[in-house]
């Protein structure tokens, strides 16, 4: 129906169209009860104007421009009333600040519109705006990102603290006590950063697409809902003042970081098939206090971290992650029995359990062929418990030549009772192996084999070689015998280089006092050995590295089947594929897992089987 006539009311309606300025509707009583509030056209006007009228007023619903608008809105005979949502305010994302400068990063995809309005009503276009007010104040910085759909991480806050990613860009603490309007980045948003800051709730429930939360060191943060965010992977509270939280929506939970917190248990409900990394220790005031009963519902769990929970009962971890490394850490609870068959099986991985200041009286070790380190201190073990864990550890057959050099082989069991004469007998075969046993009256340290004076010969070619050996044992002795007659000590780790040898062939040895010591043996650096044959490895059964890189002369090398070798450097040599078959089939032999060969021969088919086993084992062949 048509508006009022009022001729002075439509010319204030155009001129404020024109410049942009929204204006209540007149109030009249017959209008309003005849038309509702929305729009309400002045007529008479032509067709073709009726028409441009309702594209312009389109336009300003969807954000549109339409040139000649503004001259068409400064005709006397047009009165338009927009819908009340056109003339609301623009729907923004709020980040109320506390301090002195404000600088956010946004990712996004696309080229979409940015509007920053901060404080003090300057703006910005940028995605990593830098605002200084000068001073510390609570103000409020407005974001607009048209469309929101672009928006993929939100970041006021990083530093890739507690294993986060290095692909996130670090961002200082901005400071910010509230966000509003969260909600708006609900289906894009991947990765939200917010660590150090002061925000006291975050609500990320329907977050489809949120892989990534980083609230670490969050003092503030007491609330977060994560209800229906299935693409969450990794969600670090580490150290927040959470009162509860619930990850039963969340099944695609790889790593929780939730230590020091306030909430008194943690609902997991059925996820867990992912998760390889739980951190929530430090919460005394668990009051689940068999949260961690039985993990089955967690097969792949690599790193377990529960010290300090007031957990109780028995620990039974069925299953742990079969393709690395594994760490359970649950010190200082109560935990009376602690389970591990079924898990801890992987021996191409090291492992470490640590139950110390429990009140363990049983231990199940069976099967656990990946522990290297056990520390059981301060429990209620007894003798007999011990002696049949001592015997189960020795069964396992871990030791020193399955084990990288740099890693630790202990089992403490002081706090405890003392094993019995089986016990202690197993204790030093395991001392044998390598390992570190302690009890609470006694301790043996790992012991090395001697297996008496060995000789290593090999040739060079040229007026200089440089070769170095590694060996083990504060009483071992070598000495490298050059082909003139004249002799240098070897020092374990050192290079040792000999000049003045003339041209052609030269031949010499290397005498070492015990030959079980030697763990590396070759040229000291790429291509300066200037070797052309090794041999003698028939007695250095702990001989782990054979170093030969880039000695293009070498021709000849003894077998190594007796060895422990574990690194194969024999890329760019001159060895033929029958010697690399041999090669092949004596790495085989010594049963050794996870080794590297780099080599310029990949063999013949003959050895093709061998090969198929070493990548069975986890060895990593270099070859061509």
């Amino acid at each position: 129906m048509p508006a009022p006539s009022n001729r002075r009311t439509n010319r204030e309606y155009s001129a404020a169209l024109a410049h942009g300025i929204s204006m209540p509707a007149r109030t009249n009583r017959r209008t309003n009860r005849h038309c509702p509030a929305t729009w309400v056209s002045r007529i008479p006007m032509p067709a073709r104007t009726r028409r441009f009228i309702i594209l312009a007023v389109a336009a300003l619903l969807f954000g549109l421009h339409l040139p000649g608008a503004p001259a068409l809105a400064q005709s006397d005979d047009l009165t338009v009333f927009l819908p009340a949502f056109v003339a609301a305010s623009e729907k923004a994302m709020v980040f109320v600040t506390e301090g002195s400068s404000f600088s956010p990063v946004i990712v996004v995809e696309g080229n979409p519109t940015i509007r920053w309005t901060f404080a003090d009503k300057t703006t910005s276009s940028s995605a990593t705006p830098t605002k200084n007010y000068g001073s510390e104040a609570r103000r409020e910085n407005r974001l607009v990102v048209t469309p929101w759909s672009a928006v993929r991480r939100i970041n006021i806050g990083y530093d890739a603290g507690d294993g986060g990613s290095p692909d996130i860009e670090f961002v200082p603490d901005q400071q910010v006590s509230e966000v509003r309007g969260l909600h708006l980045v609900a289906k894009t948003l991947g990765q939200w950063c917010s660590s150090y800051n002061r925000i006291p709730r975050l609500d990320f429930s329907n977050f489809v697409n949120l892989d990534t939360i980083e609230c670490f060191l969050s003092g503030h943060l007491t609330t977060v809902n994560l209800a229906n965010t299935p693409s969450l992977r990794r969600a670090c509270f580490e150290d927040c003042a959470l009162t509860a939280l619930d990850l039963s929506g969340s099944p695609s939970l790889e790593d929780l970081r939730g230590a020091l917190n306030n909430y008194p248990w943690i609902t997991f409900g059925g996820i867990g098939a992912q998760v390889w990394h739980i951190c929530v220790r430090d919460n005394p005031q668990f009051t689940n206090r068999a949260m961690f009963a039985d993990m089955t519902q967690f097969p792949n769990i690599s790193e377990l971290f529960i010290w300090n929970d007031n957990q109780t009962g028995t620990l039974r971890i069925p299953a742990t992650s079969p393709a690395s490394g594994v760490s359970i850490l649950a010190d200082d609870n109560a935990y009376d029995a602690l389970d591990l068959s079924g898990g801890l099986q992987s021996s191409q991985s090291l492992a470490t359990v640590s139950l110390q200041r429990n009140r363990l009286t049983a231990v199940n070790i069976s099967g656990c062929r990946q522990i290297t380190e056990l520390y059981l201190q301060d429990n209620l073990l007894s003798s007999a418990a011990l002696d049949g864990l001592l015997a189960e550890l020795d069964a396992l057959g871990r030791d020193r030549d399955n084990v990288p050099e740099w890693a630790a082989m202990r089992v403490d069991l002081r706090g405890n009772a003392d094993p019995g004469p089986v016990g202690y007998a197993h204790a030093e075969n395991l001392s044998g192996k390598g390992w570190t046993v302690a009890a609470t009256s006694w301790t043996l340290e790992p012991h090395l084999p001697d297996n008496g004076e060995q000789r290593l010969d090999f040739t060079t070619n040229g007026v200089s070689t440089t070769m170095r050996c590694d060996f083990r044992g504060a009483t071992t002795v070598a000495v490298w015998h050059w082909s003139d007659g004249t002799t240098t000590p070897a020092v374990s780790g050192q290079t040792a280089t000999k000049t003045g040898l003339g041209a052609g062939a030269h031949a010499h040895f290397l005498q070492i006092s015990n030959g079980a010591a030697l763990l590396r043996f070759g040229a000291g650096e790429s291509g300066q050995g200037r070797l052309v044959s090794m041999t003698g490895f028939a007695n250095t059964p702990a001989l782990r590295i054979l170093y030969a890189y880039q000695e293009s002369l070498l021709t000849a090398l003894g077998r190594t089947n007796a060895t422990r070798i574990s690194e194969y450097h024999l890329m760019d040599t001159a060895l033929s594929d029958t010697s690399m078959d041999a090669v092949f089939a004596d790495a085989v032999a010594t049963q050794v897992e996870n080794g590297a060969l780099w080599a310029s021969s990949p063999g013949t088919a003959a050895s093709a089987a061998d090969r198929a086993t070493l990548v069975q084992r986890g060895w990593t062949l270099g070859i061509p």
